[in-house]
């Protein structure tokens, strides 16, 4: 988490933002808990997972960029077929 947390630019030093994104990272999975219940989404995605996903999103790059990257990210989250668009 904390690699991730620093390159997302957050200070290491400062508890209180690394927690409070902990604390949002943490309710997203536990939102997705129906969704691993259901067996839609991978029962071992972790909150390093979200953070991980965080810090290597192409944030910077042009919008077919960042449309290409989540389909092939997805796979890694979901238990679903990976369907390709274009």
């Amino acid at each position: 988490m904390k690699a991730a947390a620093h390159a997302l630019g957050t200070d290491s030093a400062d508890k209180t933002e690394e927690d409070r994104a902990s604390t949002a990272f943490t309710a997203v999975i536990q939102a997705g808990q129906a969704g691993q219940a259901s067996g839609d989404l991978h029962p071992d995605v972790t909150v390093q997972d979200i953070y991980l996903l965080y810090a290597t999103a192409p944030a910077d790059q042009p919008p077919a960029a960042r449309a290409r990257w989540l389909p092939l990210v997805l796979p890694g989250l979901t238990t679903r077929a990976r369907t390709v668009e274009g």
